[in-house]
């Protein structure tokens, strides 16, 4: 299942250069996301995404959820580029945020 969300992310990925750049999601799933973004990993490219979840309290932490995967798709058009990555999300400490919740 594949949900239409806009959250902002942070990514990275080391080409014989590290690199480190920011976008926004378009779509998200369990194994995979896409994210819209001015810079773009290559094709086959290992990279590092780290989803920010907005806290739902106004005075709340935001929730890092990190996926290690490859890039496989990269869609570049006239006024914005994006990629696909293909990975496991790690929820654990989504998981352990929701249980904290009174």
């Amino acid at each position: 299942m594949r949900y239409k969300l806009k959250l902002p992310v942070i990514f990275r990925w080391n080409d014989g250069t590290e690199h480190t750049e920011g976008g926004f999601t378009s779509e998200v799933a369990l194994d995979s996301t896409m994210i819209h973004s001015s810079n773009c990993p290559p094709v086959g490219c290992h990279v590092r995404v780290e989803v920010l979840i907005p806290s739902p309290v106004p005075s709340g932490e935001e929730v890092r959820v990190e996926c290690l995967g490859k890039v496989i798709r990269v869609i570049e058009q006239p006024g914005y580029n994006s990629f696909v990555v293909h990975g496991i999300f790690n929820d654990e400490d989504l998981m352990r945020q929701a249980q904290e919740v009174p």
